[in-house]
């Protein structure tokens, strides 16, 4: 390209294959849409070794699982024949059976209803 060349100001860069954003070359991740370019920013990583199956302890009933292999636990609850009472609350749980007025009535007979379209036609 010669130094007059519109062109030569994009050397050096190049566009997304995504969004067709342009970058510098050799950019690894694309700031427009967040396309990685390149293997670059993956980390090599060794398989995690292989475990003993350890013996499980119990665990809390509640927990969902499917595996057959936990233990229920015994639970002991203390039963009590006091009962609490509770005041001081503001919230008024009562209902009512008045029923409230509507705020209209509309009679079915009174609208004026256009005569329906006949699309078998």
């Amino acid at each position: 390209m010669s130094e007059g060349d519109p062109l030569a100001t994009l050397k050096g860069y190049a566009s997304c294959p995504v969004c067709g954003c342009i970058e510098q070359v050799g950019s690894v991740r694309c700031s427009e849409c967040g396309t990685f370019h390149s293997g670059v920013h993956l980390e090599e990583r060794a398989a995690p070794p292989p475990s003993t199956i350890l013996e499980r302890e119990v665990i809390d009933p509640s927990v969902y699982s499917l595996s057959d292999s936990h233990a229920i636990p015994e639970e002991e609850f203390e039963e009590s024949e006091e009962i609490s009472s509770w005041s001081g609350g503001s919230t008024d749980f009562t209902m009512n059976d008045e029923d409230e007025k509507p705020l209209a009535i509309i009679v079915p007979e009174d609208l004026n209803l256009p005569d329906p379209e006949d699309l078998s036609q």
